[in-house]
This record gives C-alpha cells, sequence and structure tokens, in this order.
C-alpha cells in the first residue's frame, strides 16, 4: 500500500519537471490496449493545475498534402501510475 503524502510528492515532482518543459518536444508512449504501446513525439504547449496539453503533427509522405495537427491532454496521474510515460527531448 503506498503512502499518500509519497503520492502527492512525487505528483508535485511531475507537475514541476512538466512545467519546466513547457515548449519543448516530447515523446509519449501511450498504453494501446493490452502489452501494445504506442510512442508519438509532439510539443508540450499548454500546461495546467490537472492536465498538460501536447500538441502533434502527422507529417505527409506525399508533396502536396495537407499536414494535420491535432492536441491531445493527459494527467498528471497517468504519468503517475505509468500508465502514459513522457520523455524529454531537449
Amino acid at each position: 500500500m503506498s503512502d499518500a503524502f509519497t503520492d502527492v510528492a512525487k505528483m508535485r515532482k511531475i507537475k514541476e519537471e512538466i512545467k519546466a518543459h513547457e515548449g519543448k518536444m516530447v515523446e509519449m508512449t501511450l498504453e494501446n490496449g493490452r502489452k501494445r504501446q504506442k510512442n508519438k513525439q509532439g510539443r508540450l504547449i499548454e500546461v495546467y493545475p490537472s492536465l498538460f496539453i501536447v500538441e502533434y503533427t502527422n507529417n505527409s509522405s506525399n508533396p502536396g498534402e495537407i499536414e494535420n495537427t491535432y492536441v491531445e491532454s493527459y494527467t498528471y496521474s497517468d504519468i503517475l501510475t505509468e500508465k502514459n510515460l513522457i520523455r524529454y527531448l531537449d
């Protein structure tokens, strides 16, 4: 059983690390079902008290094709529970 004070301290540290990397490139490793993972690279664009937002761009492989940009939000608890992992690319 985990100690609540330890979890709060870990959560605070996660928030501080993510806030320090706002505006920089990150790689997210996301759980994609049973024993499958998906890696995505994007820019950490906004940080809020309960979540953070990463912007992704699908680079088109065909000339003249439009690049698609989209955002996804993640909670700090996803990182704490290791459901999603974040790696800083700076």
